[in-house]
C-alpha cells in the first residue's frame, strides 16, 4: 500500500514539474505567433511606365519636319503635342503564401493639335483663317487584379498577375471654327468616350529596400509595357 502511496506522489510530482517546464515553453512559443500574425497582408504600390506605342507617336512630332510632309498628312504646322503622366496606382491583399487579390488603376492620354493643312474658313470678322484643331484623349482603367508569386520565400520574388475590369476612353475636341465645333458637340457622336473592356497581364519583381519599403517592377500588356515604382506593405 505504501509503495502504491508513493508511486502517486512520484507520478504527481513529475506531473507538476512536467506541466512547470510545458508553460514557459509555450508562453515563448506565442511571441512568435504573434510575430507571424503581425506579417504584412496589404500592400499599396505607385509606379510610372515606359514604352507606350501611342505616346512614341506623338513624342516622334517634336522632330517631325511637317513643311516636307506628304499631302496626306493632316497639319501643315503642329502647335501643340504633349503627353499626360503615365502612372499605376496598385492595392494588394494576400491570401496565403503564393496568392494576392487586389485593384490596378492606371492613367494616360495625350494632346496633339496644329494647322489643318490646305483648310481654311472665314471667321467673324470675315477674314480667311486657317483652321486651328486640337484632339485631346484620356483614357482610365480600373481593373481587379490576381498575382501568383512562384518564389514566396526568395528575397527578390517572380510573380504573374492577371486583371480584368473597366476602361474609359475620353476624346474632347477644340477648334478656332465655331461652325465645326458644333458639329463635335452632337450628343452621342462620339462613340469613343463609352466605357470599354479593361485587361492587363504582367510578369513582375518585387523586393525589399527597409522594413515596409520595397520597389516592383513589371512587362508586359498594360498601358504601358514596362513599368516600375515603390510598394508600401502593412
Amino acid at each position: 500500500m505504501k509503495n502504491t502511496q508513493n508511486a502517486i506522489k512520484s507520478m504527481t510530482c513529475l506531473l507538476l514539474i512536467a506541466i512547470c517546464n510545458i508553460t514557459p515553453s509555450k508562453a515563448q512559443a506565442n511571441p512568435i505567433v504573434a510575430s507571424a500574425d503581425k506579417e504584412a497582408r496589404n500592400t499599396l504600390m505607385v509606379g510610372a511606365g515606359a514604352l507606350n506605342f501611342m505616346y512614341f507617336m506623338v513624342n516622334r512630332l517634336d522632330n517631325a519636319n511637317v513643311t516636307t510632309q506628304s499631302d496626306s498628312f493632316v497639319f501643315s504646322t503642329i502647335t501643340k503635342n504633349t503627353t499626360a503622366p503615365l502612372y499605376y496606382l496598385k492595392y494588394e491583399n494576400k491570401l496565403g503564401k503564393r496568392h494576392a487579390l487586389g485593384l490596378s488603376f492606371a492613367n494616360s492620354g495625350f494632346t496633339v493639335g496644329g494647322l489643318v493643312r490646305d483648310s481654311f474658313f472665314l471667321n467673324d470678322l470675315g477674314t480667311l483663317t486657317q483652321l486651328n484643331l486640337q484632339a485631346k484623349y484620356k483614357t482610365t482603367s480600373l481593373n481587379v487584379r490576381y498575382n501568383y508569386t512562384f518564389n514566396p520565400d526568395a528575397q527578390v520574388k517572380i510573380y504573374w498577375g492577371l486583371g480584368m475590369g473597366i476602361r474609359t476612353n475620353k476624346i474632347s475636341v477644340s477648334t478656332n471654327d465655331s461652325r465645326l465645333l458644333n458639329k463635335f458637340n452632337i450628343p452621342g457622336i462620339n462613340i469613343a468616350s463609352v466605357p470599354t473592356f479593361g485587361f492587363e497581364s504582367t510578369l513582375g519583381f518585387k523586393g525589399t529596400i527597409a522594413d515596409q519599403l520595397g520597389w516592383y517592377a513589371e512587362m508586359g500588356i498594360a498601358k504601358s509595357v514596362f513599368q516600375g515604382g515603390i510598394s508600401y506593405s502593412f
